[in-house]
């Protein structure tokens, strides 16, 4: 009778661990993870790179458009090269190929550019400018920073095995400003006055280059009317300045990288700094003007407004109703804004 007993138990524990197995199909090992690991970081880049190309394309689109009496920060334009380089590190060196391990790499040559029309491509190495070598992006950005509009900057680039020399003349720009991009997903756009941030959560949210376009020519509108320094008596922050001139490698986001940076300190004082709501009525109507006057549809203003106070009510509460005018009083007064700008252009196409 025991031995039955025993066996009906030991039966009965079977059949429960049996029944808790569970089918995981073909192992895979930590070596195997790692390498899908490094891939995936690879295409990421090649993705965000893409992303910030398209921002820039959309803001120099933007920029050219302005009139200059639209522009209070100044009475001169800036001087334009047009070169986006990052420091190389392995992610880059596997997206471009290259076999160096340190210096500096053309990423992004925007168009219409000095550096577009001499030439320049992706992946070249900048060996040197003007004679000085090149041994970090801070260096590269710093020898430009002291250029004037008219000024000859001759590159020595290495591409594949070749070294050639490129000469390029710095010309006028109604205003300068990069764009940089944050690895946040918060819907949320920033300027210091002299750059555009956006974060990945914004490009990821717009549908389409109108949107974005709205998105970027906002912030525009700030940097162009002199917000910035109005709201801060001139003065920038530290950690603001040292964000526009490159971030630091520690703030970089993984498998990126400085393409897409972390949000972290410097971000936090970025996308909270607040301006007056008529300094935010003044951006949204000259926002909409650049926006116009750049091609891009002006009527997606209202429509995204609309679509983001939707989509994301808490954030707009939060994050933009105690300094930024009321969403409904945005929505429609943007509404009016694009009808007169549509307006006044048929009354001038039928003179």
């Amino acid at each position: 009778m025991k031995n039955k007993i025993c066996i009906i138990v030991a039966l009965s524990f079977i059949a429960i661990v049996s029944g808790c197995v569970t089918v995981t199909g073909p192992s895979i090992s930590d070596f195997e993870i790692k390498q899908a690991t490094e891939e995936l970081k690879v295409k990421a880049l090649v993705y965000r790179i893409g992303q910030l190309k398209k921002a820039q394309e959309i803001t120099d689109r933007l920029i050219r458009a302005i009139p200059q009496e639209d522009i209070t920060i100044g009475n001169s334009p800036q001087p334009f090269l047009g070169v986006r380089c990052f420091n190389i590190d392995r992610y880059l060196k596997q997206v471009y190929g290259l076999t160096k391990d340190r210096g500096v790499v053309v990423v992004i040559e925007r168009e219409r550019s000095p550096a577009d029309y001499a030439g320049l491509k992706p992946g070249d190495i900048v060996v040197s400018v003007n004679d000085i070598k090149i041994r970090n992006n801070n260096q590269f950005y710093g020898i430009l920073r002291k250029l004037k509009i008219g000024d000859l900057v001759r590159m020595q680039v290495l591409r594949g095995n070749d070294t050639i020399f490129v000469d390029m003349t710095l010309v006028s720009i109604p205003i300068n400003t990069p764009v940089f991009m944050f690895d946040m997903q918060e819907v949320n756009a920033a300027t210091d006055g002299e750059s555009l941030f956006v974060t990945q959560g914004v490009l990821n949210f717009t549908k389409s280059d109108d949107e974005i376009a709205a998105v970027l020519a906002h912030e525009l509108a700030h940097a162009a009317r002199g917000h910035v320094a109005k709201m801060q008596g001139g003065r920038l922050l530290g950690s603001l300045l040292t964000l526009a001139l490159g971030i630091v490698a520690d703030h970089n986001a993984p498998g990126s990288g400085e393409i897409v940076m972390r949000g972290v300190g410097t971000a936090a004082n970025l996308f909270t700094a607040k301006y007056s709501r008529d300094f935010e009525r003044e951006s949204d109507y000259f926002g909409a003007r650049f926006v116009y006057s750049a091609g891009y549809e002006v009527d997606v203003f209202t429509t995204f407004m609309e679509r983001f106070a939707i989509e994301i009510p808490d954030s707009m509460v939060r994050s933009y109703f105690s300094t930024h005018p009321s969403t409904p009083e945005r929505m429609l007064r943007l509404k009016k804004i694009a009808e007169e700008l549509k307006s006044s252009h048929n009354d001038y196409e039928n003179q």
